[in-house]
């Protein structure tokens, strides 16, 4: 099976739910098709964006099954295997694997040691059947890695794409090296506030959480990052920045980042409904934000 080619511009998708838990098979459809029209490279699924971890192996198969009915071949699908255990993140990476998605993302299994937590990881990719993608998240996993650690794992032969959503600067220094980085691995930086950056500090692209909303934004920041335009890139990125916070409720609180996200793309008439399976509420003055600041940016989210 030929590697799937990796572009710059990735997204990490919310998962569309029923009120009941179930998946909205028709907006999981328009979803699919809006990854296409908003020019995504890639779109990553069940992640933390995606509530992978809280979601029944019924819904998760189902949005696996429809990402690459819908959208493979048009993009790399990126499926999270995730979960508390070694054998349940083989399980589903062998799953997905046989359901056609272009790579397995693995991360460390939550509350881990590191050393277990990477052994789990390289016999995962071990025994997958096509190309790996190591997914650091600390703030999820609870296991925060130095770099030596996350070299060891991704020096395991099968895993290809690293997404760093570790949020430290020194790791992002350090894996985008020269002398440190391995030389065929693709890195995708995951913190979707500094695509400018992202682009100038030597990251092969870019795999967002808000990105299914602004891959539009995301890619003439990169393309005006890449062309040598940093102040066009940086203004750019901080009005993206600025429209995610407010559609997250990053500059207030209580984070509302998947309900967030889920309510503006039903404004947009992809979603049908903003259920959850987090523990994130939208009263009514956070759909008035959220509405708003999708009213504003209309002309170029749609």
């Amino acid at each position: 099976m030929p590697e799937c080619h990796i572009g710059p511009i990735n997204a990490a998708s919310p998962t569309p739910l029923t009120p009941e838990g179930c998946l909205d098979q028709p907006a999981a459809r328009r979803l699919a098709r809006r990854w296409i029209d908003v020019g995504l490279d890639g779109v990553m699924i069940l992640g933390s964006m995606g509530e992978g971890m809280r979601l029944r192996d019924s819904v998760r198969d189902a949005f696996v099954e429809i990402a690459t009915e819908q959208a493979g071949g048009e993009m790399t699908i990126f499926a999270t295997a995730a979960d508390f255990s070694r054998e349940r993140m083989r399980e589903r990476a062998l799953r997905y694997s046989s359901m056609g998605a272009d790579y397995i993302v693995l991360c460390l299994p939550p509350g881990t040691s590191p050393r277990k937590g990477i052994c789990d990881v390289k016999a995962v990719a071990e025994a997958c059947p096509i190309p790996c993608a190591y997914y650091d998240v600390p703030e999820n996993t609870g296991v925060p890695l130095v770099i030596d650690e996350i070299l060891e794992i991704v020096s395991s032969e099968n895993i290809r794409v690293m997404k760093d959503s570790s949020g430290n600067s020194l790791v992002a220094q350090a894996i985008t090296a020269q002398e440190i980085r391995p030389g065929d691995l693709q890195l995708l930086d995951g913190t979707e506030y500094r695509t400018a950056y992202s682009c100038a500090l030597g990251y092969d692209g870019v795999l967002h959480g808000g990105g299914v909303l602004t891959g539009t934004m995301i890619r003439r920041i990169w393309e005006a990052a890449l062309a040598g335009r940093m102040r066009e890139a940086m203004d750019l990125d901080r009005s993206n920045s600025l429209f995610l916070g407010a559609i997250y409720n990053r500059l207030s609180r209580p984070l509302q980042n998947i309900a967030g996200q889920k309510y503006a793309l039903q404004l947009l008439g992809v979603f049908s409904h903003d259920a959850v399976a987090v523990d994130q509420d939208l009263d009514e003055a956070s759909r008035r934000r959220i509405a708003a600041a999708v009213e504003r940016n209309r002309s170029w989210l749609e």
